[in-house]
């Protein structure tokens, strides 16, 4: 009796499982049959791109001189501004570490301050 329950419950997991697998087959068929859908152009349809690989670094032309545009210029200089006032200003910040002050509380007792 124990075989025959057993075999029927291996039978009854086995048609689960082909229930199971058979969506996903058929799911599966139905991908592969689906067209590829492709991104559309924002210019329409037919339109031709004319902005191709030049071989130049970011497209530009190094034959030609470079004109400058209007933020360059205060981009450099607030930018070397900033580098001076950080180095400064970290350079000389006051020490606050628990060593220091023990050393000046040190030199204070001693009556070297």
């Amino acid at each position: 009796r124990r075989l025959r329950t057993s075999a029927m419950q291996a039978r009854s997991l086995l048609t689960r499982a082909a229930r199971v697998v058979r969506p996903a087959a058929a799911q599966a068929r139905s991908l592969a049959v689906t067209p590829v859908l492709r991104a559309a152009d924002p210019h329409g349809p037919g339109h031709q791109h004319d902005d191709g690989y030049n071989g130049w670094l970011f497209g530009k032309d190094p034959s030609k001189s470079h004109e400058r545009e209007a933020w360059e210029i205060p981009y450099y200089i607030a930018s070397v501004l900033t580098v001076t006032i950080l180095f400064f200003g970290l350079t000389y910040k006051p020490k606050t570490s628990i060593k220091v002050w023990a050393q000046g509380e040190v030199d204070k007792m001693k009556g070297r301050v």
